[in-house]
């Protein structure tokens, strides 16, 4: 048994590794304010001649040279997930030119087919009550959500049949780092998620295009918040900074004015969805690089003639599959030069970094991240681990640092010797022991190998709902939850006494809306002569779709970074912003505060922060009794209904003969077990086909290191230093 867990630094001074130092955001979270209010000067960028490279005297006689085992084994693992012996075949006695070309290729062509959860097409999201759900102890298992979208990405990564579109999607997941747990918004992260692998093998300027736009980058750095007068330079900095030219090609000038402009690109609070809100932004033209612009199109043209435009993320590539240190001014030139002629299209940017020299020349001058050290050994093996799941694979990998769809910051994940550093060496060795030791060993599959039980299952709660909805006269409003905000325990003597309102999945006149806030309260102790007494009051963006028709005399709200409209509701003195609504919104807004009689019934059960409050309690029940009298209504006939009440606490007897609100996966007939299982992997290794392909296991595992380890001892080489690089 060889001996192993040397020091890192012995490690690196064999194999003659430096390392780069990973790049550090500078982002700062709910902040990152700019106060300026008009376009300030930039300054024309200095030319880069360096950056200029003849084509036509590239060296490629490299390329000519046959693939041979070793070389294929090498090849396969750099542009994908490991080495699994059928994609390392199609390699072998190609010349290095036609193996590129053929998997540039590939790429080209290929079309994503991954299959989203069934949540991700029925769901509404539930974001926009977070705070009413909080009140009520409501939650939705986020967490459950998430899972779901790592089974199908990892799944789709395990069995895929085109990896290096995996590499480049993992890769472009990282470039455009969002973090889940920051704001669980689990329909932009899951738009998100498509966006990054729609484009993948597509071209990279129009993936900037779409990132200013991407609702999850939006909230993430907080540009929701942002707006002409008052702009948040999160977004505009990270895009200059981290994702188009890198530190040094910019002036704090044109992140402020880039800032400005993106000022207007938010999202629709009730769907996660992008919304443009252009009264958030000035009108003006702009400046960036010292020349002017005043929209996205005219922006875009500006960036990509910039002279340091494409070497970002150049040098991102090269550390991506030839080695962690800079590259050669030459080298760098070549791909600058050669991604622009190429009108920056991703795939021939792989292309390019693959016809380097040092691409071939370079061993074991890359570090296995996490996912690529389990997942690439799993493909490798054909083997998860001895439950034939996801389980043990994922809890492997982010136990060694990296969590899937939780980068640690917008800089993303570590690429180098921060996978490494300290005790994460022996970690690492330690779980690729303990998960893939004593691989079953048989010649032939059984059928019952393979796992295929992930069918979704019927929810009768889906079921019921649809029932519910479908029962319903286009005269009645049907609702399927309410939630309450915070209640001031002051209601009483309170300036301004209001309270939210969320309303979830509401059909009402032959229409239906996903969500609809809004905060019914009294002003009657303004000091102010001019009072609404009752009122409502409602914010663009926080419904949908759009229940308000006339924003004329509406305020905008510094705090929401939106306009707000509030009227005197359901009576009183200042009723004319309501009555410039159209009949449609009119009687939609009476029907909501109707509906509130639901929760006046049950607050007891459902709604303790109202019960509570017998000031709002009451409160509320007088103007349900004033729009009853409005609305002038048949005692005998049902005009709202409501399907669930929220959980609150313990399920009582009482509960449970009424319908709790579900927004977990198991509405959508998905469960937990199923998530992670693997249709991919099998519960062996059949180490005889390798005698088929004259590969030993050592050629397979480590082809870079010449060993004579034999089939029952592979886990040798698995736990040697060595194959933690690549």
């Amino acid at each position: 048994m060889m001996k192993h867990y040397i020091s890192l630094f012995v490690l690196i001074w064999v194999i003659n590794i430096a390392f780069l130092e990973k790049v550090t955001a500078k982002t700062t979270f709910k902040g990152g304010v700019i106060s300026q209010s008009k376009s300030l000067p930039t300054k024309n960028p200095i030319e880069r001649q360096d950056l200029d490279f003849d084509l036509n005297t590239f060296d490629n006689s490299h390329l000519n040279k046959i693939i041979n085992i070793r070389d294929a084994i090498r090849f396969e693992r750099r542009i994908g997930y490991g080495a699994p012996l059928k994609r390392v075949k199609l390699h072998i006695n190609k010349t290095r030119k036609q193996a590129i070309d053929d998997v540039i290729s590939d790429l080209k062509k290929y079309e994503d087919s991954i299959e989203w959860p069934l949540w991700t097409q029925k769901a509404i999201p539930t974001s926009f009550m977070e705070q009413g759900m909080r009140a009520q102890k409501t939650f939705c298992e986020d967490g459950a959500f998430l899972n779901s979208l790592k089974g199908v990405w990892l799944e789709k990564l395990s069995s895929s049949n085109t990896p290096q579109f995996e590499r480049l999607a993992i890769f472009w997941l990282n470039h455009f780092s969002v973090n889940f747990d920051m704001y669980k918004q689990k329909h932009a992260f899951f738009e998100h998620l498509k966006f990054v692998r729609q484009n993948a093998n597509k071209s990279y300027l129009e993936y900037l295009k779409g990132i200013i736009k991407d609702p999850a980058m939006i909230t993430y750095l907080n540009n929701e918040k942002s707006f002409a007068q008052n702009p948040n330079e999160n977004l505009a900095r990270e895009f200059l900074e981290l994702f188009s030219l890198g530190q040094g090609h910019y002036q704090e000038n044109d992140i402020k004015n880039l800032a400005r402009h993106l000022s207007g690109n938010s999202i629709n609070f009730v769907t996660e969805e992008f919304q443009k809100y252009n009264y958030k932004k000035s009108t003006e033209n702009y400046s960036a690089f010292g020349r002017k612009y005043k929209n996205d199109k005219e922006f875009f043209e500006i960036l990509k003639k910039h002279p340091s435009f494409g070497e970002f993320i150049a040098k991102k590539f090269y550390n991506e599959y030839v080695e962690l240190e800079a590259p050669s001014k030459e080298d760098l030139a070549y791909l600058v030069t050669y991604f622009k002629k190429s009108n920056f299209e991703i795939p021939e940017m792989v292309r390019a970094t693959l016809y380097l020299k040092k691409f071939w020349d370079k061993k074991l001058s890359l570090v296995k991240s996490p996912l690529d050290l389990f997942y690439g050994t799993a493909r490798t093996l054909n083997y998860a681990g001895p439950e034939n799941n996801h389980v043990s694979l994922i809890d492997n990998m982010e136990a060694s640092g990296q969590k899937l769809f939780n980068p640690p910051n917008i800089a993303g994940w570590p690429n180098g010797k921060e996978w490494l550093g300290g005790q994460k060496l022996e970690k690492r060795i330690s779980l690729l022991n303990e998960n893939f030791n004593n691989i079953p060993y048989k010649i032939n599959q059984s059928k019952n190998d393979v796992n295929t039980n992930t069918k979704e299952t019927k929810n009768l709660y889906s079921e019921n709902l649809e029932k519910f909805f479908s029962d319903t006269t286009k005269d009645q409003m049907a609702i399927e939850t309410i939630l309450l905000g915070y209640i001031p325990k002051d209601f009483a003597t309170r300036e301004y006494a209001n309270f939210r309102v969320y309303f979830y999945n509401v059909q009402f006149l032959g229409k239906k809306w996903k969500g609809i806030e809004v905060q019914f309260g009294t002003d009657k102790n303004k000091k102010k002569q001019y009072k609404e007494m009752n009122r409502i009051t409602f914010y663009d963006g926080f419904s949908s779709p759009q229940i308000i028709t006339n924003w004329n005399k509406s305020f905008f709200s510094d705090w929401r970074a939106t306009r707000g409209l509030s009227s005197s509701f359901p009576s009183g003195p200042k009723m004319e912003k309501f009555y410039n609504q159209s009949k449609e919104t009119q009687e939609l807004l009476f029907y909501l505060l109707l509906s509130m009689e639901h929760v006046l019934k049950k607050q007891k059960l459902f709604y303790n922060r109202l019960f509570e409050n017998k000031v709002a309690s009451k409160f509320l029940k007088e103007r349900v009794k004033q729009v009853k009298k409005i609305l002038k209504l048949d005692k005998d006939k049902i005009y709202t209904k409501l399907f669930a009440y929220p959980q609150n606490g313990y399920i009582t007897v009482a509960k449970k003969k009424h319908n709790l609100f579900n927004c977990g996966i198991s509405r959508y007939g998905l469960n937990f077990f199923n998530l992670y299982q693997s249709k991919t992997f099998n519960k062996f290794f059949n180490f005889d086909k390798m005698k088929n392909f004259n590969i030993n296991i050592s050629q397979l595992l480590i082809p870079d290191l010449n060993f004579n380890i034999e089939k029952d001892n592979y886990i040798e080489l698995l736990t040697h230093e060595g194959y933690q690089l690549k």
